[in-house]
């Protein structure tokens, strides 16, 4: 079986002609794609026809896997799709039926688009003070976790789409980004197995993959994280009975990256038990394929070759559900009387200040304002860019933003608000409610979708 069959890789962004050459070299079993790879959905259509024809007609080989982060909320690749809200905001809602559907939702579109595995749900417990996952979470409640992300699931797979239980066995209980250094977990090994959980639970509902994490947990294994661990993938597969696909987290994130080798990291995840070795830097996946030492070569190429789920719907859930769902499904978090709709408001959108490369928000400041404008509302936009003389006049104020109890400028940001009638939409966890004084509405979306955010906007003005 040649290396590359073992590895997950990316593109070069819209360097097609490069790309595809480096990708006719390794020929990697599988390919994940972000936003920078293409312009819209035609030019991702015709991507993803050049991947296949260069596998199919010039080296005569199986077609690739087509993966994505398809999460929903401040993690999706695909924006020109109508995503799905953050997991956070399903679990708020709390709606089984709803979660199903937003997996079927998600799992039509991306089979419509040839898109074969979604690197979603994240599994992990949320903790305020965690910058990786926040609003990815659906919940701090391992069972609330466990029951939305195993609907989740469900709904995605009927569509003949690969679901990800990530990032196992939990990324909750650190403070660290991975995507920046390597977090360490020194709980007790029974609050780790308690993080578990929801992981058991999908691995019964039949999820087909499992991403494991770059965090050490230093009760189970203190030399290596989840991802090089073969205590870890021994957990996994002997006391959880996975036996579907095991893929590591990207191996050109720093927490690994910093302190081992391209070969080290090719040797220690493959020995430890990895099906598919995630490296999203090609040049470097190349080298890394030099040095794979599979732990069971054919049991890994038998998971990856049975990888899909049958295919067991076709009809299309209704597109119009989730931008009713997006819509009212923000709730009021502090009470506040309603900002008047005859008065002019500044509208000051805050920049995601957080260094952390985990994902884009795709608030379209500009679409929001343009339609709420075209409501008769007198708004004016501001930016974190902005100075505070730009919109100190004003009577009335917005604030949109997310997770501020995580950056230094929120005690300037109620400077601002002070004296002023304003609400706060926050788009992120409700974790810095405790930051806004009393006399400012807080209305929470969880939610970075438009049509979430103008609901919110409306909510302010007492509308509904």
């Amino acid at each position: 079986m040649r290396p590359g069959f073992f590895i997950q890789t990316g593109l070069i962004g819209h360097e097609r002609e490069e790309s595809l050459r480096l990708i006719g070299k390794l020929l990697p079993s599988t390919i994940v794609l972000v936003r920078k790879d293409f312009s819209d959905r035609k030019d991702l259509v015709e991507l993803i026809h050049s991947i296949k024809r260069l596998y199919r007609i010039e080296k005569d080989a199986k077609d690739p896997y087509i993966a994505v982060d398809q999460e929903g909320g401040n993690v999706v690749r695909l924006a020109f799709l109508n995503y799905n809200p953050s997991n956070a905001f399903l679990g708020n809602l709390n709606n089984l039926r709803f979660t199903e559907y937003v997996g079927s939702r998600t799992g039509y579109d991306l089979n419509h688009l040839g898109i074969d595995w979604n690197l979603a749900p994240v599994l992990d417990l949320s903790s305020p003070y965690n910058q990786v996952i926040l609003e990815r979470s659906f919940s701090y409640d391992p069972l609330v976790v466990a029951a939305h992300g195993k609907a989740f699931i469900r709904g995605i797979q009927r569509y003949g789409v690969a679901a990800t239980a990530k990032h196992f066995p939990g990324h909750g209980g650190v403070l660290g980004d991975s995507h920046l250094m390597l977090p360490k977990d020194e709980r007790s090994r029974a609050a780790i197995t308690s993080d578990m959980f929801p992981f058991k639970e999908a691995v019964q509902e039949g999820v087909a993959s499992v991403m494991l994490s770059h965090v050490l947990y230093s009760a189970i294994d203190d030399s290596n994280p989840a991802t090089l661990s073969p205590t870890i993938y021994n957990i996994l597969r002997k006391d959880l009975n996975f036996k579907g696909l095991a893929i590591t987290d990207s191996l050109n994130m720093k927490a690994v990256s910093k302190d081992f080798t391209t070969e080290e990291m090719g040797k220690r995840a493959s020995r430890a038990g990895a099906d598919i070795l995630e490296c999203v830097d090609i040049d470097r996946a190349i080298e890394m394929s030099q040095y794979l030492e599979m732990k069971d070569d054919h049991a890994s190429a038998i998971r990856i070759l049975n990888l899909l789920p049958v295919k067991g719907a076709h009809v299309e859930p209704p597109n119009e559900v989730l931008s009713a769902y997006a819509l009212v499904g923000n709730t009021i978090k502090k009470a506040f009387v309603p900002l008047n709709p005859e008065t002019r408001t500044a509208i000051l959108y805050l920049d995601d200040t957080r260094e952390s490369i985990v994902g884009d928000s795709f608030t379209n400041s500009r679409e929001i304002i343009k339609r709420l404008k075209e409501t008769g509302l007198k708004l004016d936009n501001f930016t974190s860019e902005d100075p505070a003389s730009s919109y100190r006049d004003y009577e009335q104020m917005i604030v949109i933003g997310r997770n501020e109890h995580l950056k230094d400028r929120y005690v300037a940001i109620v400077a601002q608000l002070a004296g002023k009638r304003s609400v706060f939409i926050s788009t992120g966890v409700p974790a810095d409610l405790g930051l806004i004084p009393d006399g400012v509405g807080y209305i929470s979306t969880f939610s970075t979708k438009v049509e979430a955010i103008t609901g919110a906007v409306f909510r302010a003005f007492g509308y509904f």
